[in-house]
């Protein structure tokens, strides 16, 4: 046990060495560039996919992970979802996972099943949906 706690002491050093920062909570660290797009597609009601900019609104830049992307109902339960950032094909290892400098934009797309998402989570951050 102690051994994950000083690898993860000594990732905290090298991620704030290199400048690196994770969204934190309560802070205004991220926003979303645009209002996002919500479209349900006709063959899957119970499905959504989103698609948006999300900006990074620190002064450091943010690592931003889409596996670690998640759909939260009212109730801030995970929905079952899947994120890229990307809005058009990438290689997927580019649409893993984004490095924002301050002030800088991602392409979002995330697909979710379930009704009642009220807001989608990038690691601690938290963007409302409308409606």
């Amino acid at each position: 046990m102690s051994r994950v706690i000083a690898a993860l002491a000594l990732i905290a050093v090298i991620a704030g060495a290199l400048g690196v920062a994770a969204p934190r909570e309560g802070d205004r660290t991220m926003r979303w560039a645009a209002a996002p797009r919500v479209v349900r597609p006709r063959a899957l009601p119970r499905d959504r996919v989103l698609s948006a900019e999300v900006r990074n609104e620190s002064p450091r830049p943010l690592r931003l992970v889409a596996a670690r992307v998640r759909v939260l109902d009212a109730r801030g339960r995970a929905l079952r979802s899947v994120a890229r950032f990307a809005d058009a094909y990438v290689p997927a290892a580019r649409a893993r996972a984004v490095t924002l400098a301050p002030g800088d934009t991602a392409p979002l797309t995330v697909a979710w099943r379930g009704r009642g998402a009220r807001r989608v989570a990038i690691g601690p951050a938290r963007l409302k949906l409308a409606g």
